[in-house]
């Protein structure tokens, strides 16, 4: 009895559980800042053809933002995110851009000349060609 005593009056887990808290609120506003970009980029390459590079690291690092605060939120580490640690550290990326079909170079379209590429819409012919070729094999 007396360790659960101990435990409960432990300064660090109160502590921690007002930074959980903070953390938590800062998740939810995350969410809407996270969705405003969404929003944001989507108009962009709509009307650009192109996406934002800011904000696609914005994006980036709220993402590693997020998952550095839920693994502090779930106990799987001890070190608070940002702004108790730097910003996570973004990755370069390729952006996204809309490319017209003359854009395409020829050597990006793949022709198969192969008939045994399955198909995933048979027709009641193919069906009965391998019907009886399976009555076939069997006999």
């Amino acid at each position: 009895m007396t360790d659960n005593k101990g435990t409960l009056s432990n300064s660090n887990t109160w502590v921690r559980l007002a930074y959980m808290f903070v953390f938590t609120l800062l998740l939810m506003a995350a969410r809407l800042v996270i969705t405003l970009v969404v929003i944001v980029q989507f108009l962009l390459v709509l009307v650009t053809g192109s996406d934002n590079e800011n904000l696609r690291n914005l994006g980036q690092g709220l993402g590693k933002w997020v998952y550095q605060t839920v693994m502090f939120l779930t106990f799987n580490t001890d070190s608070k995110p940002f702004p108790f640690d730097e910003w996570p550290e973004v990755d370069p990326s390729e952006g996204y851009s809309v490319r017209s079909a003359e854009d395409i170079e020829e050597a990006e379209f793949v022709e198969v000349e192969d008939d045994n590429v399955p198909s995933f819409t048979e027709t009641e012919e193919t069906e009965t060609k391998e019907q009886g070729t399976k009555k076939k094999a069997k006999k």
